[in-house]
């Protein structure tokens, strides 16, 4: 598909070409990028054009610039092929690849209202039930990779809050409090571009997307459901495969 330079802005259409070069392969990691001037007069744009499109290839994580020598082109981070499933836990997941990780709990505590109500609802739960949230910075090959928050249902874990230190790994948590055999449920992906707070957390710029993957947890012996998961993960760093569950 061909872009066509009178209906797309400048700025984009070097972004796009700069991009589509490297993809092909004509660029590859380590060289050298056309500077601004020479895109500029290529594409019949204004230098400040060619620069706000470069500085945007690397907000993506594509370049990376040198100061007074220019841009180069960036070297892909390793992506970890992933198997999207709502009862292995990401621990095991990595156990099985042999590959170095850290779960990081970032937040265990009660959410606050909005998301006392906002998940009751998706929990459809009485009012009286509380929601307990769970979040874990995953940490892969000394890289911040994903966050997993978990809202669990306080009633089906009532001592939750006192054994809060004992959450890095939720499905072993649940596996201990007598909740064997799990299955996940309504399983939803998304994309969206981080907040602020995620950028952080996750040392990425506004421009890598987010995969968003949301499953409820189930008891399999008594159709409970035990928690609503949320994961988000940056999408340069992984190759996801969906898989079938029963």
């Amino acid at each position: 598909m061909s872009l066509d330079s009178n209906v797309i802005s400048k700025e984009t259409l070097i972004r796009s070409k700069v991009h589509e070069m490297i993809l092909n392969g004509e660029l590859v990691p380590g060289d050298k990028l056309p500077s601004e001037n020479e895109l500029a007069e290529n594409y019949g744009a204004k230098r400040i054009d060619a620069r706000n499109a470069l500085v945007q290839l690397e907000k993506m994580g594509i370049v990376y610039g040198r100061q007074g020598v220019g841009r180069f082109v960036n070297e892909p981070l390793p992506a970890v092929e992933f198997l999207i499933t709502g009862t292995t836990s990401f621990s095991e997941k990595m156990k099985e690849q042999g590959i170095p990780y850290e779960s990081r709990v970032i937040y265990a505590d009660y959410a606050d209202d909005k998301e006392q109500v906002q998940y009751r609802k998706v929990l459809e739960l009485n009012e009286d039930v509380k929601i307990f949230k769970v979040s874990r910075l995953r940490i892969v090959n000394g890289v911040p990779c994903a966050i997993h928050i978990s809202y669990i249902r306080e009633d089906m874990f009532p001592h939750i809050y006192e054994e809060k230190d004992n959450l890095t790994s939720v499905y072993t948590y649940f596996k201990t409090s007598g909740y064997e055999q799990l299955r996940s449920r309504d399983r939803i992906l998304s994309a969206q571009f981080p907040t602020l707070e995620e950028m952080k957390l996750l040392t990425c710029s506004e421009l890598v997307p987010l995969l968003v993957f949301e499953t409820d947890t189930y008891d399999k012996e008594t159709n409970d459901c035990l928690e609503r998961v949320k994961i988000l993960y940056r999408s340069d760093l992984f190759k996801h495969q969906l898989s079938d569950e029963d």
